[in-house]
């Protein structure tokens, strides 16, 4: 077998496992560490945000919300967040999304100052330290994104590094966004 046809072979089993641990994490999601999925209700919480605001999960009824669990030193979190501005913010500007980037990982108020200035992050986050939100959710790694319908159900739950999941939470959001109150 020539170079040429291992280097295929390698990426098209490669492409296969992948395609295949996004199959599970919808059809067995608790052994990715999830505790809620889709179709379930969203946990009840209230998170203070670096702005000093607090949001409380069940006044946002009637908006979509997008949650993302996030930390400081995390390099796919930091590659999902550089992606608001455009594909999150302005794509659905005015429209009645309410995102919610929680920080699960950091040292202390100063690392969450310097981390928004370091890489431009001008919106607020929540503040989770000890986990007790994230551990509503899940167990494990982050980043994990959730897109909450306004009824308060889960329509998306998943990481954001696996190919093809961005795009899928996108497409979720604008249906979502498209539904009834």
């Amino acid at each position: 077998m020539n170079l040429m046809k291992q280097i295929i072979l390698v990426l098209v089993v490669l492409f296969a496992g992948i395609n295949l641990a996004n199959g599970q994490i919808e059809t067995e999601p608790e052994k990715y560490g999830f505790k809620v999925w889709t179709g379930n209700d969203v946990p009840d919480f209230e998170v203070t945000m670096t702005n000093g605001k607090a949001i409380k999960m069940k006044k946002l009824r009637g908006k979509v919300v997008l949650l993302d669990f996030v930390g400081t030193q995390c390099t796919p979190c930091i590659a999902g967040l550089k992606k608001f501005k455009k594909e999150i913010f302005e794509r659905f500007k005015g429209k009645d999304l309410v995102v919610v980037p929680v920080i699960v990982k950091y040292k202390n108020e100063e690392d969450i100052k310097k981390f928004q200035e370091r890489f431009g992050f001008d919106f607020p986050f929540g503040k989770d330290k000890d986990r007790k939100i994230a551990n509503l959710f899940f167990e494990g790694g982050i980043p994990r994104y959730f897109v909450i319908d306004r009824k308060g159900k889960i329509v998306y739950h998943g990481p954001s590094y696996m190919p093809g999941t961005w795009e899928v939470m996108l497409d979720t959001i604008t249906k979502a966004l498209e539904s009834k109150k």
